[in-house]
Protein backbone atom coordinates (compact mmCIF):
# COMPACT_ATOMS: atom_id res chain seq x y z
CA UNK A 1 0.00 0.00 0.00
CA UNK A 2 1.18 3.25 -0.96
CA UNK A 3 2.07 5.81 1.51
CA UNK A 4 0.66 9.06 1.70
CA UNK A 5 2.86 11.74 1.35
CA UNK A 6 2.83 14.16 4.61
CA UNK A 7 2.07 17.69 4.45
CA UNK A 8 5.30 18.58 5.35
CA UNK A 9 7.28 16.53 2.66
CA UNK A 10 5.14 18.10 0.47
CA UNK A 11 6.46 21.38 1.50
CA UNK A 12 9.73 19.71 1.29
CA UNK A 13 9.98 18.13 -2.24
CA UNK A 14 8.11 21.50 -3.41
CA UNK A 15 11.47 23.52 -1.83
CA UNK A 16 13.89 21.18 -3.80
CA UNK A 17 12.66 20.91 -6.65
CA UNK A 18 12.38 24.75 -6.84
CA UNK A 19 15.83 24.83 -5.94
CA UNK A 20 17.17 22.32 -8.49
CA UNK A 21 14.81 24.35 -11.39
CA UNK A 22 16.61 27.42 -10.78
CA UNK A 23 20.06 26.12 -10.58
CA UNK A 24 18.89 24.39 -13.87
CA UNK A 25 17.22 27.79 -15.54
CA UNK A 26 20.06 30.04 -14.39
CA UNK A 27 22.51 27.60 -15.82
CA UNK A 28 24.24 26.25 -12.70
CA UNK A 29 23.64 22.88 -13.58
CA UNK A 30 24.93 22.55 -17.26
CA UNK A 31 23.04 20.56 -19.82
CA UNK A 32 24.03 17.15 -20.34
CA UNK A 33 25.03 17.05 -15.96
CA UNK A 34 24.53 13.84 -14.54
CA UNK A 35 22.93 14.04 -11.24
CA UNK A 36 24.25 12.23 -8.34
CA UNK A 37 22.05 11.69 -6.13
CA UNK A 38 24.02 11.19 -2.86
CA UNK A 39 26.13 14.31 -3.36
CA UNK A 40 22.86 16.31 -3.91
CA UNK A 41 21.00 14.96 -0.92
CA UNK A 42 24.17 16.46 1.04
CA UNK A 43 24.71 19.80 -0.63
CA UNK A 44 20.79 19.99 -0.34
CA UNK A 45 20.71 18.85 3.45
CA UNK A 46 17.96 16.53 2.41
CA UNK A 47 17.33 12.86 2.77
CA UNK A 48 17.23 10.75 -0.55
CA UNK A 49 13.26 9.97 -0.59
CA UNK A 50 12.35 14.08 -1.10
CA UNK A 51 14.90 14.42 -3.54
CA UNK A 52 13.67 11.65 -5.47
CA UNK A 53 10.64 12.69 -5.62
CA UNK A 54 11.39 16.18 -6.64
CA UNK A 55 13.79 14.78 -9.10
CA UNK A 56 11.06 12.46 -10.93
CA UNK A 57 8.84 15.57 -10.75
CA UNK A 58 11.63 17.60 -12.78
CA UNK A 59 11.52 14.39 -15.11
CA UNK A 60 7.76 14.72 -16.16
CA UNK A 61 8.65 18.10 -16.85
CA UNK A 62 10.73 17.68 -18.96
CA UNK A 63 13.97 19.36 -16.99
CA UNK A 64 15.47 15.38 -16.58
CA UNK A 65 15.96 12.36 -18.60
CA UNK A 66 16.81 8.81 -17.60
CA UNK A 67 19.61 6.92 -19.01
CA UNK A 68 18.55 2.99 -17.75
CA UNK A 69 21.63 1.70 -15.32
CA UNK A 70 23.30 5.34 -15.77
CA UNK A 71 20.96 7.44 -13.49
CA UNK A 72 19.26 10.99 -14.30
CA UNK A 73 20.81 13.93 -16.75
CA UNK A 74 20.12 17.48 -16.90
CA UNK A 75 17.93 18.52 -20.58
CA UNK A 76 19.43 20.45 -22.92
CA UNK A 77 17.55 21.75 -25.68
CA UNK A 78 18.64 21.21 -29.63
CA UNK A 79 18.28 24.46 -31.93
CA UNK A 80 15.06 23.39 -33.63
CA UNK A 81 14.21 23.35 -29.98
CA UNK A 82 14.94 26.80 -29.20
CA UNK A 83 13.71 27.42 -32.49
CA UNK A 84 10.39 26.63 -31.55
CA UNK A 85 10.67 28.47 -27.96
CA UNK A 86 11.40 31.64 -30.06
CA UNK A 87 8.50 31.29 -32.44
CA UNK A 88 6.08 30.86 -29.46
CA UNK A 89 7.68 33.74 -27.86
CA UNK A 90 7.54 36.13 -30.64
CA UNK A 91 3.69 34.75 -31.09
CA UNK A 92 2.31 35.74 -27.69
CA UNK A 93 4.65 37.98 -26.06
CA UNK A 94 4.05 40.76 -28.29
CA UNK A 95 0.34 40.54 -27.81
CA UNK A 96 0.47 40.02 -23.99
CA UNK A 97 2.64 43.62 -23.61
CA UNK A 98 -0.18 45.33 -25.60
CA UNK A 99 -2.79 44.14 -23.64
CA UNK A 100 -0.73 44.92 -20.62
CA UNK A 101 0.39 48.32 -21.62
CA UNK A 102 -3.55 49.24 -22.19
CA UNK A 103 -4.63 48.30 -18.58
CA UNK A 104 -1.21 49.54 -17.05
CA UNK A 105 -1.87 52.17 -13.80
CA UNK A 106 0.40 54.05 -12.50
CA UNK A 107 2.65 51.66 -10.38
CA UNK A 108 2.77 48.93 -13.19
CA UNK A 109 4.30 51.57 -15.28
CA UNK A 110 7.02 52.62 -12.30
CA UNK A 111 7.43 48.72 -12.31
CA UNK A 112 8.38 48.70 -15.67
CA UNK A 113 10.69 51.62 -15.53
CA UNK A 114 12.48 50.29 -12.24
CA UNK A 115 13.24 47.39 -14.13
CA UNK A 116 14.21 49.00 -16.99
CA UNK A 117 17.08 51.06 -14.95
CA UNK A 118 18.09 48.08 -13.49
CA UNK A 119 19.07 46.72 -16.91
CA UNK A 120 21.00 49.03 -18.40
CA UNK A 121 22.71 50.03 -15.02
CA UNK A 122 23.38 45.62 -15.12
CA UNK A 123 24.20 44.99 -18.66
CA UNK A 124 28.26 46.09 -18.37
CA UNK A 125 28.09 43.78 -15.57
CA UNK A 126 28.31 39.79 -15.41
CA UNK A 127 25.97 37.83 -18.34
CA UNK A 128 23.96 36.30 -15.08
CA UNK A 129 22.94 39.48 -13.63
CA UNK A 130 22.16 41.49 -17.75
CA UNK A 131 20.15 37.67 -18.28
CA UNK A 132 18.31 38.15 -14.67
CA UNK A 133 17.21 41.54 -15.16
CA UNK A 134 16.57 41.16 -18.91
CA UNK A 135 14.46 38.49 -18.03
CA UNK A 136 12.73 41.02 -14.88
CA UNK A 137 12.00 43.80 -17.75
CA UNK A 138 10.61 41.42 -20.06
CA UNK A 139 8.50 39.88 -17.67
CA UNK A 140 7.58 43.39 -15.92
CA UNK A 141 5.95 44.38 -19.77
CA UNK A 142 3.51 41.13 -19.72
CA UNK A 143 2.74 41.12 -16.30
CA UNK A 144 -0.44 43.20 -16.47
CA UNK A 145 -1.75 41.01 -19.36
CA UNK A 146 -5.30 40.24 -18.08
CA UNK A 147 -5.09 36.87 -19.90
CA UNK A 148 -4.19 34.59 -17.31
CA UNK A 149 -3.73 31.84 -19.38
CA UNK A 150 -1.35 33.39 -22.21
CA UNK A 151 0.75 34.78 -19.32
CA UNK A 152 0.83 31.56 -17.73
CA UNK A 153 1.99 30.06 -21.41
CA UNK A 154 4.40 32.83 -21.41
CA UNK A 155 6.29 31.98 -18.31
CA UNK A 156 6.39 28.34 -18.94
CA UNK A 157 8.56 29.15 -21.91
CA UNK A 158 10.87 31.48 -20.08
CA UNK A 159 11.18 28.93 -17.45
CA UNK A 160 12.38 26.19 -20.12
CA UNK A 161 15.49 24.54 -19.33
CA UNK A 162 18.79 26.37 -20.50
CA UNK A 163 17.41 29.75 -20.63
CA UNK A 164 20.51 31.45 -19.30
CA UNK A 165 23.02 29.20 -21.32
CA UNK A 166 20.37 30.38 -24.15
CA UNK A 167 21.10 34.42 -23.49
CA UNK A 168 25.15 33.57 -23.07
CA UNK A 169 25.30 32.56 -26.41
CA UNK A 170 22.55 35.37 -27.98
CA UNK A 171 25.41 37.81 -25.54
CA UNK A 172 28.58 36.66 -27.60
CA UNK A 173 27.91 38.72 -30.73
CA UNK A 174 29.60 42.10 -30.68
CA UNK A 175 27.58 44.96 -29.54
CA UNK A 176 24.77 42.59 -29.34
CA UNK A 177 23.68 43.66 -25.75
CA UNK A 178 24.31 47.86 -26.79
CA UNK A 179 21.96 47.05 -29.22
CA UNK A 180 19.27 45.13 -27.04
CA UNK A 181 19.72 48.09 -24.96
CA UNK A 182 18.39 50.36 -27.48
CA UNK A 183 15.77 48.41 -28.34
CA UNK A 184 14.73 47.92 -24.86
CA UNK A 185 14.46 51.93 -24.43
CA UNK A 186 12.18 52.41 -27.39
CA UNK A 187 10.06 49.30 -26.03
CA UNK A 188 10.09 50.89 -22.70
CA UNK A 189 9.19 54.26 -23.61
CA UNK A 190 6.16 53.30 -26.22
CA UNK A 191 4.71 51.44 -22.82
CA UNK A 192 5.25 54.54 -20.81
CA UNK A 193 3.25 56.33 -23.41
CA UNK A 194 0.82 54.21 -23.57
CA UNK A 195 1.09 53.16 -26.90
CA UNK A 196 0.31 49.49 -26.67
CA UNK A 197 0.20 48.81 -30.93
CA UNK A 198 3.13 50.59 -31.31
CA UNK A 199 4.67 48.36 -28.37
CA UNK A 200 3.53 45.14 -29.83
CA UNK A 201 5.37 45.96 -32.98
CA UNK A 202 8.72 46.57 -31.10
CA UNK A 203 8.67 43.82 -29.07
CA UNK A 204 7.80 40.94 -31.97
CA UNK A 205 10.82 42.77 -33.93
CA UNK A 206 13.23 42.87 -31.09
CA UNK A 207 11.94 39.07 -30.50
CA UNK A 208 12.71 38.03 -34.67
CA UNK A 209 15.71 39.82 -34.57
CA UNK A 210 16.95 37.94 -30.94
CA UNK A 211 16.15 34.81 -32.52
CA UNK A 212 18.43 35.26 -35.80
CA UNK A 213 21.04 36.55 -34.00
CA UNK A 214 20.86 33.65 -31.30
CA UNK A 215 20.29 30.92 -34.12
CA UNK A 216 23.57 32.49 -36.52
CA UNK A 217 25.54 32.01 -33.28
CA UNK A 218 24.41 28.50 -32.03
CA UNK A 219 25.15 27.08 -35.89
CA UNK A 220 28.33 29.04 -36.05
CA UNK A 221 29.81 27.28 -32.69
CA UNK A 222 28.16 23.97 -33.64
CA UNK A 223 30.27 24.51 -37.53
CA UNK A 224 33.33 25.61 -35.56
CA UNK A 225 33.12 22.55 -32.99
CA UNK A 226 32.49 20.35 -35.79
CA UNK A 227 35.85 21.45 -37.69
CA UNK A 228 38.02 21.40 -34.23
Amino acid sequence: MTRPVARHDTRLINGVYERLRSAIVNGEIGPETRLFQQQLAVSLGVSRTPLREALLRLERDGFLYSVPNRGMFVRGLTIEEIGELYQLRELLEPVAARLSCEVADKMDIARVKAMHREFEQRTSSSIREAFNSNFGLHISLISSCPNQRMLQLLRDIWDQNSAFLIFRYYARRVGVVREMAREHREIVDAFVSGDGRLVEELLRTHIRCAAESLLATLKDTGQQEREA
